[in-house]
């Protein structure tokens, strides 16, 4: 199977000092620590143990009203670049994995759905990315032609949140048996949105949606 989800992390200090260096926008800084930490630690488990809970400690800070958005956004975008530096694609090892596929729903804002890729990618998943800005319609065609079995979906707007409900129960009539786990700012500010638009789950952060695969999965990730 793949990397595990979980494994042991790197050491605290390490995504403490990137999430400081992101807060800063110090994009040079970042780089070197994770420079630094790919010495000692696999492409995955840099992602797994450093990035990604330094991403998901800085969004809970925004949820808190204690960040601002733009610190979001700089945020995102440095740890994107910096894994598009790492080509991951070639690297994910999970076999006898479901079809997963992730999109953003009506939306251009991808911080969250890079994140979550990442994730899934560290934990050795493939992953089908359906990018951001995708029509109900047409993300709804993808799943049924693709034979989608898991997919995510991101929504950062109430009104593109809502319209899950729509790719939910097209999906049912068709008889798709998909399982949805969604996230984005309407799921945390109401924790009972997942559950109207028709979700199998929702999740707070990349560990979260990572924990729904692996129990879709019977635990094997």
């Amino acid at each position: 199977m793949g990397t595990s989800i979980h494994q042991e992390a790197p050491a605290e200090p390490e995504t403490t000092n990137l999430e400081n260096a992101l807060l800063a926008s110090d994009q040079t800084r970042a780089f070197a620590i994770l420079d630094t930490a790919s010495r000692q630690y696999t492409p995955f488990e840099c992602i797994s143990g450093i990035i990604v809970p330094a991403l998901d400690r800085i969004g809970s800070g925004w949820e808190n009203g204690e960040l601002a958005l733009s610190q979001i956004y700089m945020s995102g975008r440095i740890c994107e670049e910096y894994i598009e530096v790492l080509n991951l694609g070639s690297e994910s090892t999970a076999v006898q994995q479901p079809k997963i596929a992730i999109a953003v729903l009506e939306d251009y804002h991808a911080l969250g759905k890079q994140t979550v890729l990442s994730a899934c990618h560290a934990a050795g998943l493939t992953v089908t990315d359906y990018g951001a800005g995708i029509s109900v319609e047409e993300l709804v065609e993808k799943v049924l032609e693709d034979g989608i079995e898991i997919l995510l979906i991101s929504a950062l707007m109430l009104r593109a949140a809502l319209r899950i409900k729509v790719v939910t129960d097209t999906l049912h009539e068709k008889g798709a048996r998909t399982k949805v786990i969604v996230g984005g700012a309407p799921f945390i500010f109401d924790e009972t949105l997942w559950q109207q638009v028709g979700a199998d789950g929702m999740g707070k952060s990349a560990t979260d949606s990572l924990e729904y695969i692996d129990a879709f999965v019977g635990g094997t990730l």
